[in-house]
């Protein structure tokens, strides 16, 4: 796995934007955002409230015992349906599995949380940061 990381890291750079992830490909191909900013802005509040969370697999996910409204449920599908799209255009496009390409992302994205917010990392427990 450490190996794959470090050609993973050759090959493309990964900028995560206030939860949102920006693949972008050394090949210079378009930045492609897994965010709305009506979305993301929804989705930043109830992280800060406790609500929902970043998990080590690359996606948010409703931390237990927490009870969202639907639209934060809605903008936290959508910002994980436009997640599955980047992740699958870049593996695709790096040659690795998406769930690999997902993985190593959100390992970034629990490294980058906020002090205070939930993640859940590989034990599949949720802690605060």
């Amino acid at each position: 796995m450490a190996t794959l990381k470090k050609i993973f890291g050759s090959v493309a750079a990964l900028a995560l934007v206030a939860g949102g992830i920006t693949a972008v490909s050394l090949a210079y191909a378009p930045a492609t955002q897994a965010q709305t900013s009506d979305s993301k802005a929804v989705v930043d509040a109830a992280i800060k409230r406790g609500e929902i969370g970043e998990q080590i697999n690359g996606y948010l996910d409703v931390v237990d015992g927490a009870s969202p409204s639907e639209k934060v449920r809605a903008s936290m599908a959508d910002i994980n349906i436009q997640r599955k799209a980047v992740y699958t255009n870049a593996a695709r496009a790096q040659n690795v599995q998406t769930a690999i390409f997902a993985q190593l992302t959100g390992e970034k994205q629990i490294l980058k949380a906020a002090p205070g917010t939930y993640i859940k990392d590989a034990s599949g427990v949720w802690k605060k940061k």
